[in-house]
C-alpha cells in the first residue's frame, strides 16, 4: 500500500473551491444589479474552479484506487471529494461553453443529498476526532449542493439578461451561499488544525 495522505490540502483545495463558486455568484448578481453583463467575467472566474476541481479529481481518485488511509476512511472521504471534483468540473465546462448551469445544478442537488447522507453515517459511527465539525462540513455543504439547482437557474437567467430576480430566487441563492462558504471555512479550518500533526508525524 502507498501511504500519501492528501486530506490536508484536499480540504483546503474544496474550501478555497468552495469560497470562488460563492464569489462568483455574489460577484455575478452584484454585476447584474449595475445593468453590466456577467458572461465573459464568470469565463474568467471558472479557471481557478477549474484547477481546483482537476486537483481535487486527481488525489480523491487515488485515494479511491491506492487506499491510503485505514479502512472505510477512504470511503468516507474521497467517495464523496470526487463526486465534488466531478461537479466543479462540469460547472466550469457549462460556465466556459456558454451553456445552462441548471443541469449542472440538479446534479448537485443530487450529490448534496448523498454528500449529507456520508457525514450522517460518517459521524453516527463516530469516525474522527471532531465528529460534530466533520458532520457539519458534509451537512453545511451537501446542504449547499441542494440548493446549487435554484442558485444555478437563477444565474442562468443572470446570465440571460435579467436585472431583478425572483424574491424565491434571491432567499434560495442567499442560502447556498452562506451554506457554501460556512462549509468551506469548516474544510480550512479542519486543514489548518491538521497541520502540525501532519508535519510531526509524515508517512
Amino acid at each position: 500500500m502507498v501511504f500519501v495522505d492528501l486530506l490536508t490540502s484536499q480540504l483546503f483545495g474544496i474550501g478555497f473551491a468552495g469560497l470562488l463558486v460563492a464569489y462568483l455568484f455574489v460577484d455575478s448578481y452584484l454585476l447584474s444589479k449595475r445593468g453590466k453583463k456577467i458572461g465573459e467575467s464568470i469565463r474568467y472566474a471558472a479557471i481557478p474552479i477549474a484547477a481546483l476541481g482537476v486537483y481535487l479529481l486527481l488525489t480523491s481518485l487515488f485515494g479511491q484506487f491506492a487506499w491510503p488511509l485505514p479502512g472505510s476512511y477512504n470511503i468516507l472521504f474521497f467517495e464523496p471529494l470526487s463526486f465534488a471534483a466531478f461537479l466543479l468540473l462540469a460547472f466550469v465546462w457549462a460556465v466556459r461553453s456558454g451553456s445552462a448551469t441548471s443541469p449542472v445544478g440538479l446534479l448537485g442537488l443530487l450529490l448534496g443529498i448523498i454528500t449529507i447522507y456520508y457525514g450522517y453515517e460518517g459521524y453516527l459511527l463516530n469516525m474522527t476526532q471532531s465528529p460534530i465539525a466533520m458532520f457539519g462540513m458534509y451537512a453545511l455543504l451537501g446542504i449547499a449542493g441542494v440548493f446549487s439547482y435554484p442558485a444555478t437557474i437563477a444565474l442562468d437567467q443572470l446570465v440571460s439578461g435579467t436585472r431583478r430576480l425572483e424574491s424565491k430566487y434571491f432567499i434560495l441563492c442567499a442560502i447556498f451561499v452562506v451554506a457554501l462558504v460556512l462549509g468551506s471555512l469548516i474544510a480550512i479550518g479542519t486543514g489548518v488544525m491538521a497541520v502540525p500533526a501532519h508535519l510531526a508525524s509524515p508517512p
